[in-house]
């Protein structure tokens, strides 16, 4: 199951927890890099997730978007006749107008992702 990530908040922390419920084998893919990323890492294993998770960190210059579906192509070429988990955190405005304020980034994924076989895209929205 691949879980992908940008900071942590409490969307990801939710979305993080709604994953290792389904699954102990985690792979991170990790917006943060470098010190940033560290840190995360150690915020989400005080906060009791991710022990055993395989993170890694995307490059923050190139398009998240294109690295996460580059990463499920080569998984699935990996693993041919295996299903893909991908669980994405999305933050829901109240109100609809506010929702550009918000990162765009899992919408996008989302749509890109469901040209795939053999995919499973979870949404684990946060209402705000």
């Amino acid at each position: 199951m691949v879980v992908v990530l940008r900071d942590i908040d409490r969307a990801a922390v939710r979305a993080l927890a709604y994953a290792e419920s389904l699954d102990s084998a985690l792979t991170v893919l990790q917006l943060a890099s470098g010190e940033e990323g560290r840190r995360a890492r150690r915020l989400l294993r005080r906060l009791g997730l991710a022990r055993d998770a395989e993170f890694l960190e995307l490059d923050a210059s190139k398009d998240p978007v294109e690295q996460v579906v580059d990463y499920v192509e080569a998984t699935a070429r990996e693993r041919p006749n295996g299903t893909i988990a991908v669980v994405l955190s999305e933050v829901v405005p109240g109100w609809p107008w506010l929702l550009p304020l918000h990162d765009q980034t899992p919408r996008r994924l989302k749509q890109r992702l469901r040209e795939r076989e053999k995919l499973v895209v979870i949404d684990v929205p946060y209402h705000v």
